[in-house]
């Protein structure tokens, strides 16, 4: 079950629960100008579908890359 609301902002609350996410460098390491990306996360702007699973895989592959870390 999703976290989330799906009707709402769900970015706010995602990097609000992870705050050491950083939006920007999320936005660089995706393509996105992050200025737009704050937008989304503040709410100024809405992303598509489309858009917010791009952002979902990200952080899912990112999230895999950290998995391999090994110190």
């Amino acid at each position: 079950m999703n976290k989330y609301p799906i009707d709402g902002n769900v970015l706010a609350p995602l990097f609000k629960r992870f705050p050491e996410l950083n939006v920007q460098q999320i936005a660089i390491g995706m393509g996105i100008n992050p200025a737009l990306m704050r937008q989304y996360v503040g709410g100024k702007k809405h992303p598509s579908i489309d858009r917010l699973l791009d952002i979902e895989n990200y952080l899912h592959e990112l999230g895999a890359e950290l998995q391999k870390i090994k110190l």
